[in-house]
């Protein structure tokens, strides 16, 4: 009977060495993976935010519109709709309700104007709060700040 020889003392030996490959390369994709997850996330949840954002502000300028021309006089005038029209772009409808259309939603980040011309302006300011801030408290005022400011102007005409 002859022996193997094996001409190279640390040549590779079976599925024992791959497997210990196999889990060091886990172990450093993992955490990218689930990083770019979680940034896909993020990202569609800010688009829904300024989705559902620009949908109410253009609700509440069809509102304003329809409803601020001064039956007596016709000019416009938007002083008699303007908590109506806050409260349609927050709540969703033009009595004070109880759940914002987002979180932290409030009447005093819609702005409602005179824009001159015959037109009208509803302005709407939301500040994105991510979904990681919270767990993360670095990124919350710190030197990494990921809030930013989403802003919706609609101008149209008054034709109430």
């Amino acid at each position: 009977m002859s022996k193997a020889i094996h001409m190279f003392p640390g040549e590779f030996r079976g599925a024992s060495r791959s497997a210990g490959v196999a889990a060091v390369e886990f172990v450093i994709s993992v955490p990218i993976l689930i990083f770019l997850t979680l940034a896909v996330a993020e990202l569609g949840r800010a688009f829904i935010q300024y989705d559902t954002l620009s949908y109410s502000v253009r609700n509440s300028a069809r509102f304003v519109s329809a409803n601020s021309i001064d039956p007596t006089t016709g000019e416009v005038d938007v002083g008699a709709v303007v908590t109506e029209a806050q409260n349609l772009a927050v709540f969703g409808t033009i009595g004070k309700g109880s759940d914002p259309v987002l979180p932290g939603f409030r009447p005093g980040q819609v702005s409602v104007l005179n824009a001159g011309n015959g037109n009208i302006e509803v302005i709407g300011k939301y500040t994105y709060d991510p979904l990681l801030g919270g767990l993360l408290p670095m990124f919350r005022g710190g030197p990494l700040s990921t809030m930013f400011q989403m802003t919706i102007s609609v101008t149209m005409p008054a034709i109430g």
